[in-house]
């Protein structure tokens, strides 16, 4: 019996536990649904509030007003390169590096030819409050294999370093003539196809390539605003206005969706002939299916020998020019022929500045019987800008080409007795004093990165050594001893200085 109370004491308990359990379920379960319906609720108002794409590959903005902040414009709510909407858009800027020096330039003046390029970039973006820019920017190598043993020089100036092969091997190319000839053409043959992977830079929304004989003097928010807001927007068109086109009359007709900026080398043409892409600056939308279409052109390879009006790339007259078989014919043919109203044609005068002679008075190409041409412009146009003479205030950024580059000491005139080789400049093609005045700009922009280095570091030497040189110092600033590129006096700021210098000075956005 005692055995059978303690049970029945025991199953009595357990009755009451269970029950006990089964109310804490019950409560939790209540707590679980009402959370969930909170949920569902916020998710639909949310959903009313921010109407976005369902794709993830669509970054645009919402029409909802509400979806953008006040007092924000719309390119600074779209989404950057990190995909986070709140932070400045960043810009590409790319370089490409196919071998490791040339007879145009020292190791030291490639060297700082990249540092200044890389710290006029910065001059001129948002991280530089005085440049009243908004764009942020990265910069960007892209290294030829062969070259890729110097390539750390330019990772150590901050540049993000992507290696690549010549996108097509000769080898793949089936028209012979083009496969037999195309490694002869001027700096690097198939090599200089290399510079098509800016078109891979898949990161940002704009990249700019430009070589590294390069520097920016302004900022060019105008294009980029140009080519990322809607072209009938007020915003979009106000910045269509503001860009300064090769033919001024063609501002109506620009390209709804611009996929890129380029400018052309008119000093090399015969007046009435297609003029060649300047391969040495490029403003361009990343572009898979565009890169795909240039390799399958190159490899194709209907390129016609010779020089008339229906020789070179695709029968259609773009050949016959320094660089017409690799980065100077292919693109204006590819954006002429094969992808029209696409691009812009910039004023060469402003954007991809060289100073170069585009009257048809003398070299290159000049042909004494062609006596009705003499005096022309060869862009075959009247009230032709001469850029031997643009004002200096309206520059946006300089290539440094006919005027010399600045680490050579170019400063002797050709009836002078001149020690460099080569680097004096060319009365024909070039105004000395115009050029003289494009060179003080590269070292003026040297300069202000050297007193910004003694300011961060104390480093004294920097102005002591780096500008101890006293060959035409009213130009050159110091930075040349002698003429010529023997006559360079190098940057002479410490490794330690430079990585100082990039986490400081260039230091990113957070």
């Amino acid at each position: 019996m005692v055995t059978f109370n303690r049970q029945g004491g025991t199953s009595s308990g357990g009755e009451r536990q269970l029950f006990s359990i089964q109310k804490i379920f019950i409560i939790l379960a209540i707590i679980l649904v009402s959370l969930f319906l909170c949920a569902l609720r916020l998710r639909s108002s949310l959903a009313e509030q921010y109407s976005v794409s369902s794709n993830p590959k669509d970054n645009s903005v919402s029409s909802n007003p509400k979806a953008i902040p006040k007092n924000k414009i719309v390119t600074s709510t779209r989404k950057n390169s990190s995909g986070d909407s709140d932070k400045p858009i960043q810009v590409a800027y790319a370089i490409s590096l196919i071998k490791c020096s040339d007879k145009q330039s020292s190791t030291s003046g490639l060297i700082d030819a990249a540092t200044v390029l890389r710290h006029s970039v910065h001059q001129t973006s948002m991280r530089n409050p005085s440049s009243g820019s908004k764009y942020d920017y990265k910069m960007y190598a892209i290294v030829h294999k062969k070259a890729e043993s110097c390539s750390h020089l330019l990772g150590d100036l901050g540049y993000h370093i992507i290696v690549k092969d010549s996108p097509v091997q000769t080898s793949e190319i089936r028209g012979d003539y083009l496969r037999k000839h195309v490694h002869k053409e001027w700096c690097c043959g198939a090599d200089e196809f290399v510079k098509l992977f800016a078109y891979t830079i898949h990161d940002h929304p704009i990249v700019v390539h430009t070589d590294i004989d390069f520097m920016y003097v302004k900022p060019m928010d105008d294009l980029f605003d140009a080519m990322l807001l809607p072209h009938d927007s007020d915003e979009g068109k106000a910045a269509r206005d503001k860009v300064e086109l090769e033919y001024p009359d063609k501002q109506q007709s620009m390209p709804e969706d611009i996929q890129a900026y380029l400018t052309r080398d008119y000093h090399q043409v015969i007046p009435g002939r297609k003029a060649a892409f300047q391969a040495g600056f490029i403003v361009l939308k990343p572009n898979q299916k565009v890169f795909d279409e240039y390799l399958e052109i190159i490899r194709e390879g209907n390129y016609v020998e010779g020089f008339s009006r229906e020789n070179g790339w695709g029968g259609k007259g773009y050949g016959g020019v320094v660089g017409s078989m690799a980065m100077q014919g292919l693109p204006a043919y590819y954006y002429d022929e094969v992808a029209p109203n696409t691009s812009v044609e910039l004023n060469g005068c402003r954007y991809n500045h060289m100073g170069a002679n585009i009257f048809y008075d003398n070299v290159p190409n000049f042909i004494r019987k062609y006596k009705d041409l003499h005096g022309k412009c060869r862009r075959n146009v009247e009230g032709c800008e001469d850029c031997r003479k643009t004002d200096m205030s309206l520059i946006k950024n300089i290539h440094f080409t006919n005027c010399r580059k600045p680490w050579n000491c170019a400063g002797c005139k050709e009836d002078e007795q001149c020690t460099g080789k080569n680097d004096h400049i060319d009365p024909r093609t070039a105004d000395y004093d115009h050029c003289m005045q494009v060179a003080k700009t590269w070292h003026e922009m040297r300069n202000d990165l050297e007193q910004q280095i003694v300011a961060l570091t104390g480093n004294d030497k920097v102005l002591s050594e780096g500008q101890k040189g006293s060959y035409k110092k009213d130009v050159f600033m110091g930075h040349c001893d002698a003429d010529g590129q023997s006559g360079y006096v190098p940057i002479a700021a410490s490794k330690e200085n430079m990585a100082v210098t990039v986490t400081k000075i260039w230091k990113e956005t957070k």
